[in-house]
């Protein structure tokens, strides 16, 4: 992912964000929630993203650009496949 890709795709990600009603007398449906919750680990995975590659950390970015394609494919459909999937994926993490 290039940088202006980054940008893109986290303005993206805040404006979805935004866009869930924040009303305290009406709380949020569990859909919402988990869309909220996803939306914000995606966010964080591109800001480990960016970090790994300011700090030239090539094993870090890419474990975290594993963590951003699971939770966007995988997440929000099903959080047991999500971690299923994660798990098999920790070799890579022990590099």
């Amino acid at each position: 992912m290039t940088e202006e890709e980054l940008d893109k795709i986290t303005q993206e990600i805040s404006g979805e964000i935004e866009q869930l009603p924040d009303d305290p007398e009406k709380p949020l449906s569990r859909k919402e929630k988990k869309h909220k919750l996803v939306l914000r680990a995606r966010g964080e995975a591109l800001d480990k993203i960016r970090e790994a590659r300011e700090q030239g950390d090539f094993n870090r970015e890419i474990r975290a650009n594993l963590d951003y394609a699971l939770l966007t494919e995988y997440a929000e459909k099903n959080v047991f496949l999500y971690n299923l999937m994660k798990a098999r994926l920790a070799w890579w993490r022990a590099f």
